[in-house]
């Protein structure tokens, strides 16, 4: 096996999920790894041994290779407990918050923080992770000014002004979804779903008007009265959540950063609903926002 050499490396650590990435001098991808890994599924947070796992075999002379981490690792659960930028955020800040160490095999580490902002009183919101995606998409569409929505298990709305995340909305989208699909009375025995666009689009519709907890009992009035099958209600549930959270954003123009999958269906749900959306690839901006605060590093 050849082994690859590189600049250095980006680590996406999550709670779930571990992406690594072999970056040149002029942070162009070379190879990338994931791998089950997610903080987790590390046994006794023995972080420095799993990634020294992922690198041995991989990544020629590791040892002189700058490590550069992002995402929960970074938390109260993870490798260290980085503490928060707070809003307003900007490239500077962030990299101000870093935390920089020595790994056992002699190279260079940073683990960057998150983001809480304070909304109300007393009241927080969260990320890590998604601050630097933001970044990312500032570079990649030349712009300063912009509302983002990156969906996922908790769905995220960003407003960046000025090159500033100024303010941002956690949504539990995705895990109502998975917990009302799998544990309550609504999604009791229901297959997968379909892809049925106009169904999922009619639940998008319907959660325009009406209170949540009231508009989410008609995924089983439907099937009682027979107006959807029971195959179609996964789509239309899905068109519920999705709706609802739009109702929140504060903007009729917005950018979609994420996969594939999820992305196509908040696009088909703001198409529905007038909002101009265009869908950008979550792990570009990723990377994108990696290198500008990773230039901003080097050069302190």
């Amino acid at each position: 096996m050849t082994l690859i050499q590189c600049k250095y490396l980006i680590i996406d650590w999550g709670t779930t999920n571990f992406r690594a990435f072999a970056m040149s001098a002029e942070h162009q991808l070379l190879a990338m790894q994931e791998h089950p890994l997610g903080i987790l599924q590390v046994e006794n947070a023995q972080f420095e041994s799993a990634l020294k796992r992922v690198l041995e075999g991989w990544i020629d002379d590791y040892s002189a290779v700058p490590v550069f981490m992002a995402g929960m690792i970074g938390s109260l659960k993870g490798w260290v407990n980085v503490p928060y930028a707070t809003t307003p955020v900007d490239c500077t800040k962030l990299t101000e918050k870093a935390h920089q160490f020595k790994l056992s095999w002699g190279a260079n580490a940073v683990i960057l923080p998150g983001v809480c902002h304070q909304y109300e009183g007393d009241k927080y919101d969260v990320i890590r992770g998604e601050e630097i995606q933001a970044l990312g998409l500032a570079k990649i569409m030349n712009s300063a000014d912009y509302h983002a929505i990156l969906p996922g298990t908790h769905s995220k709305h960003l407003e960046f002004k000025g090159n500033t995340l100024y303010h941002f909305a956690s949504f539990l989208t995705g895990e109502l979804y998975s917990v009302i699909s799998k544990h309550t009375l609504l999604g009791r025995d229901l297959p997968k779903a379909l892809g049925d666009e106009a169904i999922f689009l009619k639940g998008v519709n319907e959660a325009q008007q009406g209170a949540f907890a009231n508009r989410l009992f008609l995924a089983w009035t439907h099937r009682l009265f027979q107006n959807l099958t029971a195959e179609q209600i996964p789509d239309y549930l899905s068109g519920l959540l999705i709706g609802f959270e739009l109702r929140e954003l504060d903007s009729q123009r917005v950018y979609i950063v994420g996969g594939d999958q999820l992305s196509k269906l908040y696009l088909q749900a703001s198409t529905a609903l007038g909002i101009e959306a265009t869908v950008v690839e979550g792990n570009e901006c990723f990377l994108a926002g990696m290198s500008v605060l990773i230039e901003e590093l080097l050069d302190d």
